[in-house]
């Protein structure tokens, strides 16, 4: 009998979309020799790749996460690096012995938008010019500026070919706008190493631990954990309310860090903090580590000063990022009122405008946003792109 060799891939999501917990797939079954190994796939023949083209053989122990790690220096690019080899049908199951083409529009897009972006993430607008309220020289322009002059009217502000929208620290030390009631039952109960956040004469104990420090968890197997699982710690904030009529929107829920389960039973689990963005503390809700990919796209130019609305679902802003409400630019993480059940998806555009700047007039194009994550009725985004500041209550357009 031969044996069949198979090799996972860590992430378990089709490119570009989010995923909140889902089940591993099936492996292929119609297996079948491809040279000198069994494969589910009919890849081609490295012969027919572009000369000079940079290629990797599988070996057994490969993940397409591991090796856009190794091969793109980032592991959130797997999806591009899966663009590059269509023929791979199922990105679950890879094979030892086929040939990954380790290259292609997506993954040079993807490396040259990640490589022009600051350490600290600051978004896909970090390698602009500073914000001003005049057009920027070099952008690329499809309006009406004539003599090579580009003006307010005219379309700006986009990129010629797509970037990377956002970093790793954007999708998972955020958080999200969700229902107010959603159920998490699992939470850290406290520390092991109790003394060493204790704060002896204090009337109240502000403990926070961070990576590193070990967990003791309410929740076990009876209500989902198990050991080798990854959850992320949520903190459950306020209410948000739509800031032009008051209806509410959703509850604000704020990433914390990242736990591994190490051991559990039915009611009880301990685990490690292995990734904190801020003091991870007791009470934390815990909910298994969403699967984010960085979305790839090209930005598109705003539209330019005679351009009609597009007439498309249209929300608005409800929150920013560190909790600002005015003066809002490139770089920073807003919240918006529509999200999976408008149809938008990671990768989505939409036109920020103002409405009403004065009596008569019509709208006042601000700028651009690009869509991280969505929710069912929220989305997170970046302001990408901007003539103007925003602020909390600006309209937002889907392109």
């Amino acid at each position: 009998m031969v044996s069949v060799r198979w090799v996972a891939p860590v992430l378990l999501l089709v490119a570009a979309l989010p995923l909140l917990g889902a089940e591993k797939s099936r492996p292929p079954r119609d297996l079948h020799q491809v040279g000198d190994h069994w494969t589910a796939y009919n890849p081609p023949d490295p012969a027919t790749y572009p000369p000079g083209a940079k290629t990797h053989t599988i070996k057994r122990g490969d993940t397409l996460w591991g090796l856009a790690q190794a091969q793109l220096g980032n592991a959130y690019l797997w999806p591009q690096l899966w663009e590059s080899n269509t023929w791979i049908t199922d990105a679950h199951w890879i094979y030892p012995g086929d040939v990954l083409l380790i290259e292609g529009e997506g993954v040079r897009a993807a490396t040259a938008g990640m490589s022009g972006k600051t350490a600290t993430g600051t978004g896909a607008a970090a390698t602009q010019s500073a914000q001003t309220n005049e057009p920027r020289q070099g952008m690329e322009t499809v309006g009406t500026g004539t003599g090579g002059i580009v003006t307010k009217a005219d379309a700006v502000g986009g990129t010629a070919s797509p970037v990377a929208l956002g970093t790793e620290n954007d999708l998972y030390c955020y958080g999200y706008i969700g229902d107010p009631n959603e159920s998490l039952p699992n939470r850290i109960m406290g520390y092991e190493d109790y003394e060493e956040f204790y704060n002896p004469g204090d009337t109240t104990q502000d403990l926070g631990g961070s990576e590193g420090d070990l967990v003791f968890i309410e929740g076990g197997t009876a209500t989902g954990i198990n050991p080798g699982d990854t959850y992320i710690a949520i903190e459950s904030k306020g209410l948000i309310y739509n800031p032009n009529d008051q209806s509410l929107v959703g509850r604000e829920y704020e990433f914390r860090g990242q736990i591994r389960i190490l051991c559990a039973d039915d009611h009880h689990a301990r685990g490690i903090v292995t990734q904190s963005c801020m003091d991870v503390k007791p009470g934390s809700r815990l909910k298994p580590l969403p699967t984010l990919p960085i979305p790839l796209a090209k930005i598109p130019n705003m539209p330019a000063f005679c351009d009609p609305n597009s007439g498309k679902r249209a929300g608005t802003i409800v929150d920013a990022q560190g909790g600002w409400a005015l003066a809002l630019g490139e770089g920073i993480l807003v919240q918006i009122n529509l999200g999976r059940d408008d149809a938008l998806q990671p990768g989505d555009f939409l036109t920020v405008y103002r409405q009403d700047t004065q009596p008569g007039q019509a709208r006042q194009i601000l700028g651009e946003i690009g869509v991280l994550t969505t929710e069912a009725k929220t989305a997170t985004a970046m302001i990408v792109a901007m003539r103007y500041s925003m602020r909390l209550g600006d309209h937002v357009e889907i392109r």
